[in-house]
């Protein structure tokens, strides 16, 4: 291997202490001595995930993260108070002349009235003022110096990383098989997405594990997920550890 001396990407943060080196045409990501990342040159999504994980990874001592700021609430608070209470004084200026009283009553008691009102909307315009000055969210390490935050374990944050890559890849392939039954460009993949929150049930047999989804409500869907469990059930998957293989079909009756 050769060390080229540079970090792989400016995303990658300095504290992790990364190095890219290259080896027999594929580009290996360490962490110090240990490998954690291998992809080739035109492996982009392999790349890709080694920025995502190792980027969380390799933040550790302070937590500079944006959190709340706790004066900012107070102030909102405040803003809030000065708000009802202009409201307050407000509607007292109409009860006051609707009230009981002389039309001389009403007279002299209306410059205290407005007085009120205005040192009430110069309170909330204070208080407007005072809140626009103070920042919604500070770092965490400003408003307590001994915040830390955890450095996650490379393989976990990398197997999550990698299951949530395997996963966007069957839904695509799935997307992409299910258009061909369903001939829709526009909606074949929102469709699909709500069927993969389709109710079934799971049958559990000595040779085959069966599921049967429910069947959707448009009978054009139906049929292409009908289509589409034919097709799988062409390369049954197994789930791991199981030898029995799973077979897909679709209820013949809607479920009520």
């Amino acid at each position: 291997m050769l060390d080229t001396g540079q970090a792989e990407l400016s995303e990658m943060p300095e504290p992790a202490a990364l190095r890219r080196y290259s080896a027999g045409g594929q580009t290996v990501v360490s962490h110090g001595r240990r490998v954690v990342f291998r992809y080739g040159d035109d492996d982009t999504a392999m790349r890709n995930l080694a920025v995502v994980a190792l980027t969380d990874a390799g933040v550790a001592g302070v937590d500079t993260a944006k959190v709340t700021n706790p004066a900012r609430t107070q102030a909102r608070a405040q803003v809030a108070a000065a708000e009802a209470a202009l409201a307050t004084t407000e509607r007292a200026l109409p009860q006051l002349l609707a009230g009981p009283g002389t039309p001389q009553e009403k007279n002299a008691a209306l410059p205290q009235a407005h007085q009120a009102i205005d040192a009430a909307a110069a309170d909330l315009a204070a208080a407007k003022t005072t809140l626009a000055a103070i920042p919604a969210k500070l770092p965490a390490n400003e408003l307590d110096p001994t915040a830390t935050r955890a450095r996650p374990r490379l393989q976990r944050r990398g197997l999550q990383m990698v299951l949530r890559l395997l996963a966007f890849n069957a839904e695509a392939w799935l997307a992409e098989h299910f258009n061909a039954y369903l001939a829709d460009p526009d909606e074949y993949r929102a469709i699909l997405r709500n069927l993969l929150h389709l109710g079934g049930e799971i049958t559990y047999r000595p040779a085959t594990v069966t599921i049967t989804l429910d069947q959707p409500d448009s009978p054009r869907i139906a049929q292409a997920l009908r289509m589409l469990t034919d097709e799988l059930n062409t390369t049954p998957a197994h789930i791991p550890g199981d030898p029995r293989p799973l077979t897909y079909q679709v209820a013949q009756t809607r479920s009520n």
